[in-house]
């Protein structure tokens, strides 16, 4: 078992497919089955099991598939590492943010990059928290940015940012900024994220502390299209004001506060505790707080930096 094995067997596995994999690792299909079958061999076990439309991992290629993903991520820091010391930050980052915040996010951070950091390769993830999470702990992102949570796990963290969360609703259906109220609220037709996204965790919690009544007619996995459907008028949500902006400052949407209660929610930024931040890492996290100050005051931001 050797490295290119293991990097192998993971664009497979991402790819479900030997063919495709071969066409991007740009290896002959036979020597790329080649290759898998002397690692399967190696280990004494079945990786993968082949399909009509592809390949998926046998519960032994799973688990192998997890520790290659740590190893050849920490080969790459230890690359980093060695690089930084006598040249420009260079290689491969990895960051993840909640779907909420990958429009005010991701775009700025990657045009960060490519004018002061074109040799730094960036991979931007967004996910439901709870999927973000589980991959930073898993080593399948260098820098998060996750909601507060008092159980994080072995993650470095550092306060961020807290905003706001509105009401949101059609064109002309809320008098912002006229704060709605949580007797009305609750006579509001809901559209909000699925269980166990953490916003609506946070609105169960919200729920119990305030005694508040929520009307949910749908449950969403999707952002773009729970903004669509509120678009649409078929109900309201509630999101945080970065999540929105553009659709509110075109008039496409309406957005009001909740009061009482206010509700906010606090972002950290994450790390692995057990990964040596390396120069690229420490310049991203910079990046990520000198973006969240600078938007700060469009976005309705309280920066914690």
């Amino acid at each position: 078992m050797n490295l290119r094995q293991l990097s192998y067997f993971v664009r497979i596995i991402e790819l479900q497919s030997l063919s495709k994999a071969a066409a991007v690792l740009r290896v002959a299909q036979p020597a790329l089955s080649r290759q898998m079958r002397a690692l399967e061999l190696d280990l004494g076990t079945d990786l993968l099991v082949r399909h009509g439309w592809g390949v998926t991992p046998t519960p032994a290629g799973q688990v192998l598939a997890d520790h290659a993903r740590r190893l050849l991520r920490e080969t790459q820091v230890a690359r980093d590492a060695v690089t930084a010391l006598s040249a420009e930050p260079a290689g491969s980052l990895s960051f993840g943010v909640s779907s909420s915040l990958a429009l005010p996010l991701l775009p700025r951070l990657s045009a960060w990059f490519l004018e002061h950091h074109p040799k730094v390769s960036l991979q931007l993830l967004d996910g439901f928290s709870a999927s973000i999470h589980g991959w930073v702990l898993s080593g399948r992102l260098d820098v998060a940015v996750l909601y507060e949570d008092r159980s994080p796990g072995p993650l470095v963290t550092t306060p961020l940012l807290r905003e706001p969360i509105l009401v949101v609703g059609a064109a002309g259906r809320l008098t912002a900024p006229v704060p709605v109220s949580a007797g009305d609220l609750g006579a509001l037709p809901m559209i909000l994220p699925a269980r166990p996204n953490r916003l609506r965790l946070l609105l169960d919690q919200l729920r119990i502390d305030h005694g508040l009544e929520l009307n949910v007619r749908v449950d969403v996995d999707s952002l773009p299209a729970l903004l669509e459907m509120v678009r649409s008028g078929q109900g309201y949500t509630l999101l945080p004001y970065s999540a929105v902006q553009g659709m509110v400052t075109d008039g496409r949407l309406t957005a009001a506060p909740l009061d009482p209660p206010v509700l906010n929610r606090t972002l950290v930024m994450v790390r692995p505790l057990d990964r040596v931040p390396t120069a690229a890492t420490d310049i991203l996290e910079r990046a990520i707080r000198r973006i969240v100050v600078e938007t700060a005051p469009a976005l309705r931001w309280e920066p914690l930096v």
